[in-house]
């Protein structure tokens, strides 16, 4: 079995979590299995997610904590109000837009209704929900300053845009030599994850985490591939691939390195749209 490398994701982790504890014991806080289990979701493999979501579930411990105390105090802990209280939780949840808080929020609802020593609910509920709150923070904080993965997406951003690239260029030779269009649904698929990818990238970049330029060389291609994709989606919808201008036959033989026989082309309305959505891809595959 190979030995693997351990990850700088793992360290920060296991720092993240040793300090949320040791933090927790300084502070006399009882359960601090609550701040490392916090600490440990805070780390994220993207800054910007690890911040976005640090928030996120911030604010939703602290609703936790609220229903929590709230239903202490109005009705008898049993099943019924449990889930009635679970029902709340997701319910705001999903009404303020914190999906990504429903499990954090729901722990701690349950850790506070479930366990809160009768006589002194305030303190308990305080307790757990500080507690959550220190493990999100260091978290956070830790993933932000210790080695930020500041580039972490961008070889796989690469990968991404060379890949779709030559996906573009098997669609064109197949449409130019074959007659054939090919099936866009895996070519938008593509895209959307790229524009993921690059969407994290960009928030990273505005956090000053990665280098300036490390988004917007990007940027051009991304909006290439957006108008080549737009482009061939209008031409796969005109139907009988009618033959190719002079224009483009240059073009395409000098981009791809063939020959193409010429072809007799009847200047209809049809060959209009063709010819000039096909130029519109060929310029920009040529500008590349």
């Amino acid at each position: 079995m190979k030995l693997q490398k351990i990850g700088m994701r793992t360290i920060k982790t296991a720092f993240a979590v040793s300090l949320t504890i040791y933090i927790s014991h300084l502070l006399n806080l009882d359960s601090p299995i609550f701040a490392g289990i916090a600490a440990i979701l805070a780390m994220k493999a993207s800054v910007s997610e690890s911040l976005s979501i640090g928030k996120n579930r911030m604010l939703g411990t602290i609703l936790g904590g609220i229903v929590a105390l709230s239903f202490s105090y109005i009705a008898p802990t049993n099943i019924l109000t449990i889930g009635i209280g679970i029902i709340i939780i997701i319910y705001i949840c999903n009404l303020l837009g914190w999906k990504k808080s429903i499990e954090l929020a729901s722990i701690v609802f349950l850790s506070i209704i479930m366990n809160y020593e009768e006589g002194n609910r305030l303190n308990y509920a305080i307790a757990r929900t500080l507690s959550t709150l220190i493990g999100l923070v260091i978290g956070t904080v830790i993933n932000y300053f210790i080695v930020p993965p500041k580039s972490s997406n961008q070889k796989h951003i690469e990968e991404t845009i060379n890949k779709i690239n030559m996906d573009f260029k098997d669609a064109i030779e197949k449409l130019i030599w074959n007659k054939e269009c090919c099936l866009l649904d895996k070519l938008k698929e593509s895209l959307n994850k790229l524009e993921n990818e690059y969407a994290i990238l960009k928030r990273d970049t505005k956090l000053i985490i990665g280098k300036k330029d490390e988004a917007t060389k990007f940027e051009s291609a991304f909006d290439s591939f957006e108008n080549m994709y737009y482009h061939l989606k209008i031409i796969s919808s005109i139907g009988k691939i009618p033959p190719m201008d002079e224009e483009n036959r240059k073009i395409a033989e000098k981009l791809f390195d063939r020959k193409i026989s010429p072809e007799c082309n009847d200047n209809d309305n049809i060959s209009i749209i063709y010819n000039y959505h096909l130029n519109r891809i060929l310029s920009e595959m040529n500008s590349k």
